[in-house]
């Protein structure tokens, strides 16, 4: 067996955590389209003290680079246009809380969430295409996936 299956659920208390800065950036990312560094930074130094008191802070740290690495090169690719390194930030406090594996899973959902619900507002004509649409709430709902699947027993 992985090390990553032998390490322990990662605790409540992180969870709730995580939830409470994704609340807090999804209404503003809704609101006024942007991700403060302000309300970024704390909830890091949390997850992390979180993670070193459970002995995962060198997994919290890869997942933090793993799930910030593709809204960043994304957000490079497209100059800012399609996504903002806000969206990097809060995919990166999401690494740190999940770990690498549940981590990558919960951005993979947030994408595959975003798609869905966006082709699918293209489809009934509620949204143009290449219009702009916040992403942090799929990352919120993202998290959530992965954590009822886990919760259910999903591996």
């Amino acid at each position: 067996m992985g090390r990553e299956s032998q390490r322990k659920p990662v605790s409540w208390l992180t969870l709730a955590v995580l939830a409470a800065a994704l609340a807090v950036h999804v209404t503003t990312d809704l609101r006024e389209g942007y991700v403060y560094d302000v309300a970024v930074y704390p909830p890091l130094l949390v997850l992390a003290a979180l993670a070193w008191g459970a002995g995962r802070l060198a997994d919290g740290c890869t997942g933090a680079l793993a799930c910030a690495a593709v809204p960043a090169a994304l957000t490079a690719v497209t100059r800012g246009r399609g996504m903002g390194i806000g969206d990097a930030k809060v995919a990166g406090l999401m690494g740190m809380a999940l770990g690498p594996s549940a981590g990558v899973l919960a951005l993979g959902c947030s994408f595959m969430w975003g798609a869905g619900v966006a082709l699918a507002l293209v489809a009934v004509r509620r949204l143009r295409w290449g219009a702009r649409m916040a992403f942090v709430p799929f990352l919120g709902l993202g998290f959530l996936t992965v954590v009822f699947m886990q919760h259910a027993g999903v591996r």
